[in-house]
């Protein structure tokens, strides 16, 4: 496995919008998950129909490893029947394995949610954990099982949630939803993120918006200004079967292709003092992967306080979208895998300045989060976003 360090290293100015905002989730459910990602993340005239993320996509053709991390024979087994209901339509394999390294993992509670991450976003989270998760005791009274397994395994293969379609015209009634949704549990972020979140036009892959959709939420006519309304859909619709077609072609060839860039195996990111050059030297531990076509990836730190606000950069050498930041780009092909701080601790560093970093109180203690970005089609597309890791400045 080759390092990052035989790459080049670009320059360090860079404006992205919202880098250090919450725009990083890639966490797609029916509820978000506990978030990993830390809040510290159109017209169209074709019959097909449906929405999703291209660049959390598997390869056309890939055998996905499925564990269950508990569960009965009973519940495994039926998660098993409806998630193959993807593989009719498509070009890609379920595989359920009862040991080693899996791409999505099962896990089944009494917790009231039911969420997967999205497409190959999996394989950033650590094997010890679930990417999936269903809530068996209310499944398994409201009898709804299959519409349930069928939406969550949409998501595992790339499907967004279908209301966040830029054409669909939703009017929300923004005060009831808030009022309605917050009775669950739900704060404004929530609902945000989950109900009224729009999506670029490109995630449509040139489809059109499709209320009968196994991905869409059930809408209430009280929550839309002009009493539109969904119900729960509970098969899939045959919008959704050709949008899994166009995202996994019989002939093998995906039409609608991007940088598809999967972070695995980060562990932590090592900070260490340099007084010598008077600056902190940062070293993210991670194995990246790429697949579909050539794009520009950021490999980016950014520093917040110890209340995890970001800190205002003073100039513009080290400045993400108006955050103390520095960061490394490659223009990288597909088909590579590269290793970061794994073959030799040191062999990929960022680095800031202490300079760039202003004395107060809330600064003696510092946190770094380690982020990925990738260019791709008309967007700085966020990828991968590290837990803080906290640092004192005291030397």
């Amino acid at each position: 496995m080759k390092s990052l360090r035989l790459m080049k290293t670009a320059g360090i100015a860079l404006a992205m919008m919202g880098m250090y905002a919450q725009a990083d989730a890639q966490i797609c459910a029916t509820k978000e998950a506990d978030a990993r990602l830390a809040k510290v993340a159109f017209i169209d005239t074709t019959k097909t129909r449906g929405l999703a993320d291209n660049y959390f996509l598997w390869d056309v053709g890939e055998t996905i490893y499925v564990k269950f991390m508990n569960g009965s024979p009973r519940l495994q087994e039926m998660v098993k029947q409806y998630a193959r209901e993807w593989e009719q339509y498509a070009n890609i394999k379920f595989e359920f394995v009862q040991s080693g390294r899996a791409n999505v993992r099962v896990m089944f509670s009494q917790k009231k949610s039911n969420y997967s991450m999205l497409g190959t976003y999996c394989n950033s989270v650590p094997q010890s954990e679930h990417t999936m998760h269903f809530d068996s005791v209310g499944l398994s009274a409201s009898n709804s099982w299959g519409r349930t397994v069928v939406h969550e395994f949409g998501h595992a293969i790339g499907m967004m949630h279908e209301h966040f379609s830029p054409m669909s015209g939703i009017q929300w009634n923004m005060d009831t939803l808030y009022a309605d949704y917050a009775k669950v549990g739900w704060g404004k972020d929530d609902v945000d993120n989950q109900v009224v979140y729009v999506a670029k036009q490109t995630y449509t892959n040139g489809t059109a918006y499709d209320p009968k959709s196994i991905m869409h939420y059930p809408i209430n006519a009280r929550h839309t200004k002009n009493g539109y309304s969904v119900g729960w859909n509970m098969v899939m619709s045959e919008g959704d079967k050709r949008m899994a077609a166009i995202l996994y072609p019989r002939d093998g060839v995906r039409a609608n292709e991007v940088p598809r860039i999967n972070v695995s195996e980060y562990t932590t990111t090592t900070i260490k003092h340099d007084p010598v050059n008077q600056g902190l030297r940062i070293y993210p531990s991670f194995v990246v992967s790429t697949a579909g076509v050539k794009g520009t990836v950021y490999f980016i730190a950014i520093v917040f306080d110890k209340d995890g606000r970001a800190l205002p950069a003073t100039d513009k050498s080290y400045n993400v979208s108006g955050a103390v930041a520095t960061y490394r780009n490659f223009v990288l092909e597909p088909g590579q895998v590269l290793s970061a701080n794994k073959s030799a601790p040191d062999d990929f560093e960022l680095f800031i300045p202490y300079s760039q970093i202003p004395k107060g109180a809330n600064t003696s203690e510092i946190q770094v989060v380690f982020k990925t970005w990738v260019s791709g089609k008309d967007e700085f597309k966020p990828i991968y976003s590290s837990t803080p890791i906290a640092f004192s400045m005291n030397r």
